[in-house]
């Protein structure tokens, strides 16, 4: 089968089995951040302000809003999207470069275990790939105003993207077009107008950053992203990418590359350093309220899958050379490559993990989901007197969450909940993040323990809900 035929074939057929994997699994690839993104887009057109919140991002609620009205399903839907577009995208950049076995970063790339959990979530990263993904295509293929407008939108998807925009900008230096770097504020430009009739303040966007400069989560090791790469990327693509990460500025000092590839697998190179190192330095000093999460590395997975095939190619280039090996070595090479990977995502994602692989819903999320059944038997006209910590429960009991000063998220000190109201205690965001124990509830004599469901998860672990009735 010819490398054309085999892309057009393989990437269709990933999408569908993405759209499989959205009907079929329940999960929402993380009980936290990814509701709280879905419900903004959700919400949006009720809660205008939701297109210019910092926090949300603005261009990911734009673009994913339309499909968060058909419900969860549909914001998996918009990422399944986000994950095929980039996977043809980093192709034609490997393309573009010339590399060799450039059919084989679409694969590299889907075979990293997040990046196939992030396509069935509503998280932001997905759309930052595509987005960065399809931006450097254009600009490579001398579409240079369109990509570098798209570029430009970076940092509304996800903050690091400004950071980004640097090495774009010496890039266009580099080549002599200087001009050129003007179109990298156009997103700067439009989401500063645009916003200014409510905040009165052209740079509103950074003047209302949700993310303080020390985390509040503490801080990690050095080696924390290092040693969880094979969750990101894949078990064997960890190593491919450690070879190509190295071997691309040697052979580019020793000249061993085109001059037509030189700034553009530079470029590619120095992106993923930049966004990489970035957070392997926030996370080991606890910056930027870090939380050393792994999903946010698969902002950049179209440039790892470039860096990986990268270092296949120059593994392959050795076998065949110096090994003497016949050239179908390369066949069986990339089938080995191929089925380790498949077979450690499969187990990585098969169960509930640590690192956040579910598919399914998560053990709270199903705890969550028997408490909004029993209220919704129980106190039907709930919607208005109900809250809560975690943001599924938004889910479960349909309820908009918007008005954090009266909804159902909203911080009330020392359980000051309006009368006959219902708080419901949850293990983590009530009581890890929020430092409201069951014990302090109990005390108080206004607040009467109604019910609690647990579910225990894979690891043994028992994850707790608990339903109070405020006198």
């Amino acid at each position: 089968m010819s490398e054309k035929r085999f892309i057009l074939f393989f990437i269709p057929g990933v999408f569908l089995l993405l759209l499989v994997f959205v009907f079929m699994f329940n999960g929402t690839g993380d009980s936290g951040d990814s509701i709280m993104h879905y419900l903004f887009a959700r919400f949006a057109f009720r809660h205008p302000l939701s297109f210019l919140d910092s926090w949300a991002k603005p261009l990911y609620v734009a673009l994913a809003s339309p499909f968060a009205q058909f419900d969860f399903s549909g914001i998996k839907i918009f990422n399944s999207l986000n994950t095929v577009i980039s996977m043809l995208a980093a192709y034609l950049i490997a393309k573009r470069l010339n590399m060799n076995n450039s059919w084989f970063v679409p694969v590299i790339l889907i075979l990293g275990p997040m990046n196939f959990v992030l396509a069935l979530s509503g998280l932001t990263e997905p759309l930052f790939a595509t987005i960065l993904a399809v931006g450097l295509c254009c600009l490579f293929y001398n579409h240079s105003i369109a990509g570098l407008i798209i570029l430009s939108f970076l940092p509304f998807v996800r903050s690091e993207g400004l950071f980004l925009l640097v090495p774009v900008a010496l890039y266009l230096l580099l080549q002599k077009k200087p001009a050129s770097a003007l179109w990298l504020v156009t997103g700067q430009l439009f989401y500063a107008i645009v916003g200014y009739s409510h905040f009165h303040n052209l740079l509103w966007f950074y003047h209302n950053n949700p993310y303080s400069l020390i985390s509040s989560y503490g801080h990690g090791e050095w080696n924390h992203y290092f040693d969880h790469m094979p969750i990101i990327a894949g078990s064997v693509t960890r190593y491919l990418l450690e070879i190509g990460f190295i071997a691309i500025p040697l052979f580019l000092l020793l000249k061993k590359e085109t001059s037509t590839n030189l700034l553009p697998l530079s470029l590619i190179w120095v992106l993923f350093a930049t966004y990489f190192f970035f957070h392997v330095v926030a996370w080991r000093y606890g910056l930027f309220n870090s939380f050393g999460m792994l999903r946010i590395i698969s902002g950049v997975s179209p440039l790892i899958a470039i860096i990986s095939v990268y270092g296949y190619n120059k593994c392959e280039a050795f076998i065949k050379l110096f090994l003497k090996w016949p050239k179908s070595i390369g066949v069986v090479c990339a089938t080995i490559v191929i089925a380790i990977n498949l077979v450690f995502m499969v187990n990585a994602i098969k169960g509930e993990q640590a690192v956040g692989l579910a598919i399914k819903l998560s053990t709270d999320e199903v705890a969550e989901n028997k408490i909004a059944a029993y209220i919704k038997n129980k106190y039907p006209d709930y919607k208005n007197h109900v809250y809560f910590k975690a943001s599924y429960l938004c889910v479960a009991l349909d309820v908009d969450p918007y008005d954090l000063e009266k909804g159902p998220l909203a911080t009330r000190q020392d359980n000051s909940y309006p009368a006959n109201s219902l708080f419901i205690w949850d293990d983590w965001f009530a009581g890890e993040e929020g430092g409201i124990t069951p014990l302090t509830l109990n005390r108080d004599k206004t607040m009467v323990r109604d019910t609690s469901f647990s579910e225990v998860g894979a690891e043994g672990k028992s994850r707790i809900v608990t339903l109070y009735l405020k006198k």
